[in-house]
């Protein structure tokens, strides 16, 4: 349902990296879901998929997906681990002072860099570079709850929210 929303920019602007989209045609393709309600998509259902719910939001915002400053596995991030995240954020986002002033306020954002899951540190740059509101997410494992103004929420409770504003 957020997907056919997403064609509606009145509601909201959805934002998809190139990175989230290689992860999520991966993962389809080997199997998502765990034990018995693990599915296993073959390249037609994927592809029918992007055609239906991702090729619309594609047409009308033309500058998607985006490229993210940083990849899923980047050295940047390795080589800073030990350092608060916050810090880490504003430095490889390049992002304006007032946005470094957010990031770095909270308490979670002054824990080191390695508390987190680095893996998901392309979709925090990726987000700050385009100025989200909100990541969409069933990730709250070492995943930040929020960083500076965006706040990480569950697909659902987005969905609520745009349905009972």
């Amino acid at each position: 349902k957020i997907l056919k929303a997403a064609r509606f920019p009145h509601l909201f602007q959805s934002i998809v990296s190139r990175v989230c989209l290689f992860e999520f045609i991966r993962n389809a393709s080997q199997g998502l879901g765990k034990g018995d309600k693990r599915v296993v998509y073959n390249q037609q259902e994927i592809e029918a998929f992007l055609n239906e719910f991702l090729d619309p939001i594609f047409q009308y915002y033309t500058n998607l997906p985006v490229n993210s400053l940083v990849g899923r596995y980047s050295v940047e991030t390795v080589i800073r681990e030990n350092r608060p995240i916050g810090e880490v954020l504003v430095e490889l986002s390049g992002c304006d002072h007032e946005t470094a002033k957010q990031i770095v306020s909270s308490q979670e954002m002054s824990e080191p860099l390695y508390r987190f899951d680095q893996e998901d540190f392309h979709v925090w740059i990726t987000a700050i570079q385009e100025e989200c509101n909100y990541i969409l997410t069933t990730n709250h494992r070492r995943f930040p709850a929020q960083i500076g103004p965006i706040k990480r929420i569950h697909p659902s409770d987005f969905y609520n929210h745009l349905s009972n504003p």
